[in-house]
């Protein structure tokens, strides 16, 4: 069994990450027993300096078919990683971040240095979308020219969950081998269980607290929302950036008498779907996501969405399973909110059973492990 190193900075039992531990997850979930997988990660949780503790770090653990590994801050050094490949023997190692130092940009030019013999396989996990990129940008093409001039990722190959993804990362990089494989979701198909009345909406919020997660957008845009309709906007996710939070703090401040918006919590995941499910549609006009577990766990809950269209799930609108708006159109996301308000409970009930129809019908677990194995088999071969 093909040896495969997993690369990513936070992991479970951490969750303040969102997407790209919950992509991690359900691949491992749908993987391991094709792979013998290595989880390399660090011990602790995003912007959290106490380290976990049930976890042993800088030891291999092996748990449910999967090994692990977690760095303590102190022991995440170049020679240590090249020390733990060594004694691991590698045939692929797998990233999962482009702009992370010790778990991708280190491991890049080590191997561009032949530190590292093994093939290199990166997910960028929606870090090279225009969304993405225009947050730092200065600092980012600086990175991305120095990277390119000095050939670091001449021999990684990429891999992108989604056609813009692809075509984002050959924008940067159009010699490098790009392969398409959707991100794998855990979740699975329930019946919403909320009930609807004419003019009375819950709508939620579940992703970090980000600016790329566009909160603020949300907020102003709920600001709008004609007064005859009661809107109550639930707000899940870790609290990343405090100082975006405090904008969106004083924004929520400002809210008129029908709009209540509620800071709850982080979810964990298995509490995900069980809440959602309560609630009649996201409302999330991301500025980029390759995936969006988020959506995917929504529509799989019954709920529509209110996205933008930054994601890979465009074609909500013509399924009858929500609205996918450009951010230059605030007026269309502002009629997509009160046309759902306006819904009765048999109208929403249609648009609820339109949302599980359409996700269920786009996801094929079968042909997407067939996708990963091709991609990973591949990716060891050459």
């Amino acid at each position: 069994m093909a040896r495969i190193v997993l690369m990513i900075d936070w992991y479970l039992p951490g969750t303040k990450a969102g997407g790209p531990v919950r992509s991690v997850f359900s691949l491992l979930s749908a993987m391991k027993k094709h792979y013998d997988f290595y989880v390399i990660t660090t011990n602790c949780d995003l912007g959290n300096q106490k380290p976990y503790d049930a976890i042993i770090p800088d030891s291999l653990i092996f748990e449910e078919n999967v090994h692990y590994f977690y760095f303590s801050k102190e022991k995440k050094q170049s020679n240590e990683i090249l020390k733990l490949l060594a004694d691991i023997k590698p045939d692929l190692i797998y990233l999962n971040s482009f702009w992370s130092y010790d778990l991708s940009i280190k491991i890049v030019r080590l191997r561009s240095k032949n530190a590292i013999a093994c093939p290199v396989l990166l997910a960028p996990r929606g870090m090279l979308g225009k969304g993405a990129l225009g947050i730092k940008s200065a600092k980012k093409k600086l990175f991305l020219s120095v990277a390119k001039l000095l050939g670091w990722y001449k021999e990684i190959c990429f891999h992108a969950t989604q056609q813009q993804e692809r075509r984002d990362i050959s924008a940067l990089f159009p010699q490098n081998k790009i392969w398409i494989a959707p991100n794998i979701s855990a979740g699975e198909e329930i019946i919403n269980s909320c009930p609807k009345s004419k003019d009375h909406l819950k709508l939620f919020y579940l992703s970090r607290i980000s600016p790329v997660k566009n909160l603020k957008f949300a907020l102003n845009i709920l600001k709008e929302v004609d007064r005859e309709f009661t809107i109550q906007y639930d707000i899940y996710g870790n609290l990343e950036d405090l100082a975006y939070w405090l904008e969106c703090q004083n924004l929520i401040k400002t809210m008129p008498s029908n709009i209540k918006v509620t800071y709850k919590r982080e979810l964990q995941f298995n509490e995900v779907q069980s809440t959602i499910s309560n609630y009649h549609a996201l409302f999330l006009p991301t500025l980029n996501e390759n995936f969006g577990h988020s959506i995917v766990e929504s529509l799989l809950s019954g709920c529509p969405v209110i996205i933008s269209d930054q994601t890979p799930w465009n074609d909500v609108e013509k399924n009858g399973a929500g609205y996918a708006i450009s951010l230059d159109n605030p007026e269309k996301f502002l009629k997509a909110i009160s046309d759902i308000a306006d819904l009765n409970q048999e109208e929403f009930s249609l648009m609820s059973k339109n949302a599980n129809k359409y996700i269920s019908q786009k996801i094929n677990i079968i042909e997407i492990v067939s996708q990963y194995k091709n991609m990973f088999n591949d990716s060891i071969k050459n």
